[in-house]
């Protein structure tokens, strides 16, 4: 399971990001922090992850833009994030039962 846990690190990486913006606010967020995102946002996009990527890019662009919506788009980018990685899990645990359980079976 490689591609999961590439996966993982993208969204591990992500959730520091996302946090450092909570923590440090969304206006001191230079390009340093709007590359990071880009590059995590191009990544997920790669792994299939648009619906992600789609809220990644419409808080990226708030922010460039000093919208006023930028911090409701990071709380909404946050709650992707938590159930993208709901999903991911479920998937992951029902794929190792069905492998079990063809292995017992077998």
């Amino acid at each position: 399971m490689p591609e999961i846990d590439e996966v993982v690190g993208t969204l591990d990486r992500l959730n520091g990001e996302l946090q450092d913006l909570v923590v440090r606010g969304l206006r001191v967020c230079g390009p340093e922090h709007l590359g990071a995102l880009n590059a995590i946002r191009n990544e997920l996009a790669r792994v299939g992850a648009g619906h992600l990527a789609d809220r990644l890019t419409t808080l990226t662009n708030a922010i460039q833009a000093d919208d006023r919506g930028a911090a409701a788009a990071l709380l909404e980018t946050q709650a992707s994030l938590r159930v993208f990685e709901r999903v991911l899990t479920m998937r992951v645990v029902d794929e190792c039962l069905t492998t079990a359980l063809s292995e017992e079976q077998a």
